[in-house]
C-alpha cells in the first residue's frame, strides 16, 4: 500500500511539473514575436531591414539637400554661367560616351556616367532659378553656345582619330572645365550655387587624374 501510494504522489508531481512547463513555454512566445524592431519571421542578421528607415546599402546615392537660396535676383553672370556650366558638363558627358562606344578601355564610360550625375547638379540649380526657358543643346541638337559648340567640334576630330588622341581630348576638358569652375566660382557668393560648383569641381579633379594616368603621367 504505502508503495502505491508513493507511485500515486511520484505521477501526479510529473504531471504537475509537464503541465507547468507547458504554461510557460505558451507565455514565451507572444512575448518574443512582439519583441520592437522584429516582425513575424524576420531574423536578426547582416543586411536585414528592421522596418523604414533601414536597410539602405552603403553605396546607395542619398540625396543632398542645397542650402536655401538667397532671395535677390540671379545677377547677369550668375545666370550665364550656370548656364554655361550646364552645356559644358553636357559636352563632357556627350564627348566620353561617344568614345566609350568607340574604345574599349572602361574610363570612358565610367567618366560619361559621373557627367550624368554633374548634369543633373546644374539642372537643379536652372530648375530652381525659374532658367528652363533658356535652350540646353547636346551633341544630337547642337549647342547654344558658340564656344561649347567648337569645342566639340574640335576635340570630336581630335578624339576620333585614336585613343591616345581620345585620352588628350578629354584631358582637356577637365583642364578647361576646372579653369571655368574657378571663375564661375568667382562670380557668386551663393551657398547653392558654390556648394553646386565645389562638387562639379572635385569631380573634375578626379576625372583629370584618371585621364592622366591612362596616358602614363
Amino acid at each position: 500500500m504505502e508503495k502505491s501510494r508513493l507511485l500515486l504522489i511520484g505521477g501526479a508531481v510529473v504531471v504537475v511539473i509537464v503541465i507547468i512547463a507547458v504554461l510557460v513555454t505558451g507565455m514565451g512566445s507572444p512575448a518574443q514575436s512582439t519583441k520592437p524592431g522584429y516582425g513575424q519571421g524576420q531574423q536578426n542578421g547582416p543586411g536585414q531591414a528592421q522596418g523604414p528607415g533601414y536597410g539602405t546599402s552603403p553605396g546607395e546615392n542619398i540625396p543632398v539637400l542645397l542650402p536655401l537660396p538667397d532671395s535677390a535676383p540671379l545677377t547677369t553672370t550668375e545666370k550665364s554661367d550656370i548656364l554655361f556650366m550646364r552645356e559644358e558638363e553636357q559636352l563632357a558627358h556627350d564627348l566620353y560616351t561617344r568614345w566609350s562606344g568607340m574604345y574599349s578601355i572602361p574610363v570612358f564610360s565610367n567618366i560619361a556616367a559621373s557627367e550624368t550625375m554633374h548634369v543633373n547638379e546644374v539642372q537643379l540649380l536652372i530648375d530652381r532659378y525659374g532658367l528652363q526657358g533658356n535652350r540646353i543643346g547636346n551633341a544630337s541638337t547642337g549647342y547654344h553656345n558658340a564656344t561649347i559648340q567648337s569645342l566639340y567640334n574640335s576635340l570630336t576630330a581630335q578624339g576620333d582619330a585614336s585613343l591616345t588622341g581620345a585620352l588628350k581630348a578629354s584631358l582637356a576638358v577637365e583642364e578647361r572645365d576646372i579653369a571655368d569652375l574657378d571663375l564661375a566660382l568667382a562670380g557668386t557668393t551663393r551657398a547653392d550655387i558654390i556648394q553646386v560648383y565645389s562638387n562639379l569641381r572635385r569631380g573634375s579633379e578626379n576625372h583629370k587624374s584618371a585621364f592622366l594616368r591612362q596616358l602614363g603621367r
